[in-house]
Formats: structure tokens, sequence, C-alpha cells
């Protein structure tokens, strides 16, 4: 079936195009969509010229999008999927490749850059998206130029930068729920060769959840962050040094029980007890506490027509303390704390220019070292209406179980990339990436009572670091990802693409391992070979952008982390963790995205997205001793919807008072998708909402007015579901937001 799909869209490809952007709001008055520059390539270079699925958002359509963090990028992007399971914390998805194990010992499926600067945890990954320049989201795997971890893709932030001119911005906005954000950039030179930029954003909101035990509002936001710049520019030499920091102090996210699978009457309990989406009944509201911080050096170099020289240091580390109501249940308490510090420090030295007049490269090395130290508690909370049944041999105490593990990685890499014009039109592209890892690890794990799932202790009330711990464990990978693309540009207008390339996420340890011999067992590398065709076209005159991209991925070794309350025979009111190489995959679907301008100021985009996953689950896997029967089944990949889109309308004039009215509607739809491969009843259901803005822009252009609504026919959707103890739990997308913005600009 997927050939046959491929081979109708390879028709359909060679005849338009394959990867597009929202123009430029600067540019509403004229018709000709705008040209924009991205660095997908590792080089400055037209979005329209680049043989690679990348969209790009500007910094006016982040800004009008009311874009924060990186869950609000997916609602933008083609088979992008963001699923938040904690605040801060989400399972990014691109093109049905994710990750599901969390722990100090595995890693991401999509790369996430910061101004070059690679963010290996997930938690690192929290920052808040004000003051930037653009954000580019590359699909498929590009372990080529993006290193490890970039097997689903890579998502590249840039910010903006200081310049010469003095500029100033503060954006004010309030809202229901008491939302009250400010924002601001000061901007502007030192000297002559010396520029400075502070940026901060402070965003607080009340929650929408109401809490029937405490009385409590959960889903809250209370996020502040503060980022600076100097760049020194000299005749042949660029340097910039950045620094960042975020805070996040909030309650949980209300995870409401959804069905009753291992111990009945949870979900009817909460039901009963007047819970709904909106109404929590967890004995405990839980909370997110974050902070990150990061500093980067960045050097440039031009050596004139030799090339470009660019070094970049950066040092990040991350403190994330959370604690969450894992069931949502008024009468199971499970509870879930997590306690996870990182450090990080990067180095990549990378050179691009010219071999000859026909070709081009670029090259580099890469080195991080990264420790993460985590620390994971569950414990099955007894309440004060004593609704938890008797599990443990003391009825005073509750049952606790334990986990840590402290990993460092260290990662090696050299890469190369060259673009060869084999005619004027037709340039082949050839290159490929050495990758080195070793990971070091010790685990300790700890039981307070019969908690199956944790190795078993037989003291309890012990501390942590006393019992079964300083377990150790090491293992190296290497990979070679190669990439090779033909691409040709049929006049001014069209160009078509071919490319076959490698992603590679590292392997690792799994979490929460259950034994001892489980925290010796290393997860292998996963491996993902991707092959597709594209086409990028400029048509009508400059007035309609349509791209297209059409793929078939094959997926190895998916290290997949599996809870059941069944494995090896034992049976827990609770259940066991494991995380293993369990299954191999096969991925197609193609991607449509387009702008159009019909009219002057009339701007139609959207984009559009079919993916198919099929999976081969080895469940085996997950026994010490495997089953007299195999149990072999095929599944989708989870976090994967067949169908996406997004369709939005843009329109401005001028208007008699002065100043210009513009308006925004939108409409996005993700269709169903699973959030575990095992239980059917963990499938998410599809949702589409809306949003909408008037905004109105003055003449000069230094003040603007805007009125804006998110989900603004209150649609009921969930957001996140997951299965863990007694049933299966959702966290709910956020209901009808509202509010105004008023922005003030000084040049």
């Amino acid at each position: 079936m997927y050939k046959r799909l491929l081979q109708t869209t390879a028709l359909t490809a060679l005849a338009f195009g394959a990867t597009v952007t929202t123009p430029s709001f600067a540019e509403e008055e004229m018709m000709m969509l705008e040209e924009i520059t991205v660095t997908a390539q590792r080089r400055s270079e037209n979005l329209q010229a680049v043989p690679v699925a990348v969209t790009a958002l500007s910094a006016s359509a982040i800004e009008k999008a009311d874009i924060h963090t990186q869950d609000d990028i997916a609602t933008r992007i083609p088979s992008m999927t963001f699923s938040p399971f904690a605040p801060g914390q989400s399972v990014v998805s691109l093109r049905g490749i994710s990750s599901n194990d969390d722990g100090a010992g595995t890693e991401n499926s999509v790369a996430v850059f910061m101004d070059d600067v690679y963010l290996g945890r997930i938690s690192n990954m929290a920052f808040e998206l004000f003051d930037v320049e653009r954000i580019e989201v590359l699909r498929g795997p590009q372990g080529t130029l993006y290193g490890k971890n970039a097997i689903g893709g890579a998502i590249n932030v840039v910010s903006t930068k200081p310049g010469q001119d003095f500029q100033a911005k503060v954006k004010a906005t309030v809202g229901n729920y008491d939302r009250q954000d400010f924002q601001g950039v000061v901007s502007g030179p030192l000297s002559d060769s010396l520029a400075a930029k502070v940026s901060f954003s402070s965003r607080q909101r009340d929650g929408w959840v109401e809490n029937i035990y405490t009385g409590n509002k959960l889903k809250d936001e209370n996020v502040q962050s503060v980022r600076g710049q100097l760049l020194w520019t000299g005749e042949n030499t660029e340097v910039t040094l950045s620094a960042d920091t975020m805070e996040m102090d909030q309650s949980d996210m209300a995870r409401i029980p959804t069905r009753s699978s291992a111990v009945p009457g949870i979900a009817e309990a909460h039901q009963a007890l007047g819970g709904d989406y909106k109404h929590s009944t967890n004995p405990q509201d839980g909370y997110a506490r974050k902070g990150a911080n990061g500093v980067s050096l960045k050097v440039e170099h031009d050596f004139g027509d030799a090339g470009t020289l660019t070094s970049v240091s950066a040092y990040r580390d991350s403190a994330n303390d959370w604690e969450m109501d894992s069931t949502g249940s008024p009468i199971m308490n499970i509870v879930d704390e997590i306690h996870d510090y990182t450090k990080q420090y990067s180095q990549e030295f990378r050179f691009a220019g010219p071999i000859n007049d026909s070709a081009d490269f670029v090259a580099g090395l890469f080195y991080m070292n990264e420790n993460t130290d985590r620390q994971e508690i569950f414990r099955l909370v007894r309440n004060e209406d004593d609704r938890l049944p008797n599990l443990s041999a003391d009825d005073t105490v509750d049952l606790v179980g334990s986990y840590r593990q402290d990993n460092t990685t260290d990662s090696f890499a050299a890469f190369a990339h060259v673009n060869y014009n084999v005619t004027e039109k037709l340039k082949l592209g050839v290159g490929v990436r050495y990758t080195y890892e070793e990971k070091n690890i010790e685990n300790w794990t700890s039981t307070y009572g019969v908690f199956p799932g944790f190795i078993i202790s037989t003291d309890f009330g012990t501390d942590i670091d006393n019992k079964i711990g300083g377990i150790a464990a090491s293992e190296s990978w290497s990979d070679f990802s190669p990439k090779v693309t033909l691409d040709y540009q049929v006049n001014d207008d069209v160009l078509l693409y071919a490319t076959v390339s490698k992603g590679f996420k590292s392997g690792g340890f799994g979490a929460a391992p259950e034994s001892v011999a489980a925290t010796q067992i290393p997860l292998q590398p996963e491996i993902a070979w991707n092959y597709e065709i594209g086409s990028k076209s400029d048509l009508f005159d400059g007035t309609l952008r349509l791209n297209l991209a059409a793929y078939y991925t094959d997926y190895s070794d998916l290290q997949y982390q599996r809870f059941g309350t069944l494995l090896d025979g034992q049976i827990t009111p609770f259940g066991v963790f494991r995380t293993r190489n369990a299954a191999s995959a096969e991925i197609y679907g193609v991607e449509a995205e387009f702008t159009w301008v019909p009219v002057e100021n009339l701007y139609i985009s959207g984009n559009y997205s079919y993916m198919h996953t099929e999976a081969e689950f080895n469940f085996d896997a997950y026994y010490t001793t495997p089953p007299a029967t195999p149990d072999i089944q095929t599944k989708p990949l989870t976090r994967a919807p067949e169908h996406r889109f997004y369709i939005a309308a843009d329109y401005s004039h001028d208007v008699s008072w002065g100043g210009q009215m513009s308006y925004h509607i939108d409409y996005r739809y993700t269709g169903d998708q699973r959030g575990d491969v095992v239980s059917d009843a963990t499938m998410q259901p599809a949702w589409g909402v809306s949003d909408a803005h008037v905004d109105w822009t003055s003449e000069d252009e230094q003040w603007e007015i805007s009125f804006w609504g998110k989900n603004i026919f209150d649609e009921k959707y969930i957001s996140h579901i997951y299965i863990v103890g007694p049933g299966d739990v959702a966290v709910y997308g956020d209901p009808a937001m509202y509010g105004a913005s008023v922005t003030w600009r000084f040049n």
C-alpha cells in the first residue's frame, strides 16, 4: 500500500512543491510572498531553495499566534504533536517518532537547539519563546548535520540579535482566569562595535480546574524568564555572548480518570463525587517547580573566500521538582514525585566554505558532557477518609517505592556535508556523521512496604541510599549517519528533490529497573532510514506557495517503555515499568503546506499531513522468561495521528481614523491517536479548535491593540492520555481563553 502511496505522491510532488511558512505580517501590503532565510543546512539559504522538509515560523507569526512554549509550536506544524504529561514536560513526536521513557539514561527522539546549542534533556527544553527571530522545524531524520537524537527531526530556535539602532518594546496582556502577562525588550548600541539586548517575560494565570478535595485551582501558569545578549562586531569576526534564565512555580495539570481497569470504580467514583474535566478529585494538588539557566559563546570568523569558522561553546543546567497524582483517583491516590537535576557542557566547531566554483561544504566537530541525577518516588497514599484499601501489613503507613539514577553521558561527533553542482540546475548533496557515545550510570532503588515493580528489600523505613544501590553499569555505542540528496531547480519558481537519510537515537538504560539484573541491561540505539521526495513552488507570479513531501521511514529497535500489572506472572496493585528494544516499524505519509494571496492583503494559509504507522511489537522482550506462546502484535505507534490539518485566514486594511486593522481566524484538527500501544482504551479522540484575533496598529507602527481568543468555541479535548495503576488517565487541553494585549514599540 505504501508503495502505491509514494508513487502517487511522487507524481503530485513533481508537479508542485514541499514546505512552507506563514508570511511575515510586515509584508502584507505586497501581493508577492516574502523570501524567508533559514539555516536548516547550517548555512543561510532561501527556504524555497533548501531540499529539506522544513517549516519556518517568523517573529511576527510567533507573536500573532501567541506562541510561548514548544507545545504551542506543534499547532502550526504538519506531522508534529506535543503531548504534555507535566508542566514543562512534553512528549515531542515528529512523523510518529517519539520517546516515552524520560529516565536519566534515555534520550529524546527530536533534537532541540536554541541559538545552535543542543538541549539534551526534555527538562532543559522548557524555555519561553519570546523575542525570537524565527523557529525552524525540520521533519524527518537529520542525523548528518544535527546529530544524535534527531531521528524524528529537529527544532531550531533562533533569537533576535542586538543591533546598532536603539529599539524597545513592551507588551501587556490581560485575560480570563486572571491572566496577566508582561513582556519587554530593550536593544541598542554600547559603542561602535558593541551592542546589547535584554528581554524579559512574565506569564501568570489562575488555574481552570477546581480540585473538589482541596478547593484549589489546578492547571495555572506562573513562569518568568530573562534573556540577555552582547554582540561584538569586528572587521572579520562576530562574537555573541548569550545568557538566559527561567523559573516556573505552578500546580500540576489535574489528571482525570477516564476508565477503571485494574481497580474497579476509580472513574465512577470520580464522577460520583462531582468530578468532570473541570473538576478534579485528587486528594493532593501536586506542583511543578522548574529552574533552567544557560550561557553560550558563539564566535564567527570570516576568512574571506576560504570560508567561515564558527565556534559554539555552551553550558546549561536545570532543576526540576514536580509532584503529581498519577491516577487522578479519589480512592487510590498514587503520588509520583520526581526530582531531576541536569548539567550540560557542549562545544561545536564548524567550517563552511567553497571548494571550487561548483561545490561548497560544511564540516565540524562536536562534544557534549551531560550529567543527570534523577529520583522518582511513588507513594500509595491513604487519604483522610480511609478510601484506600488496606494493602500493607501496617495500615498506618503508606506504601513507597523509589528509584534514583545518576547518569553521565560523553558524546563525540565529526561530520561533513558537500553540495556539488552537477549541472546548472542539478545539485548533489552528500553528507556523513560519525558519533561515539558513552554512558555511565548508577542505580539506587528502594521500597517501604511491599511495592512490586521495584527491587524489593527486607528492611522498612531506611533511606534510599542505604538500600540496594550504587549498582553501576556502562556502555558505549557508535554510528555512521549518511545523507544523500538530489535537487533539481526546474526554473526560478520550482525546486524538486529526493533524499535518503539515516537517523540515530543513542542507546541507554531504562528508568525504574525492577531488578538488579535489569540495571545491567542496556538499550540499543534506534535507527531510522528515511526515503523522501518533495517539491517547493512559488506559483502564479509568486502569489501561491505550495510545498509537498512524501516519505517512507524504516524504523528499527524502538526503545519502548511498557507499563503492565502482569509481567513474569507478577500481579501487582500498581504495575511494573520496563523499557526494552521491542519493536520495528514502517511509517509513510504525505505533507502539504501552502500560502495563497488571492487578493491584496488577504492571506490564506494551511497545511495537511497524512501518516500511517505500523509497528511489530515483540512483547516477549519484556519478560525475563518468555511465555510458551510468542506474544507478537502489530500496532500503530503512539502519538501518531493519521490525519492533521491547519487552515487560517488573515486580512488587513487601512482605516480612516489612522493605522491598520487586521483579522485572523484559524482552525486546526488532530485525528485519533494512541497514548499506549497495549491498551486500546488509551485512544485519544480526535479534536479540533479555533483561535482568532482582531488587531489595530497605529500608522507609525508604534502602538498595537489586540483582542484575541484561543479555543474560541470552548471545545473539550484531551491533550495527553496514559495508563497507570488502576486505570487510564487524561490531561485535558485548555478551555476557551480570551483577552486583550497592548504593545508599544520605539525605534
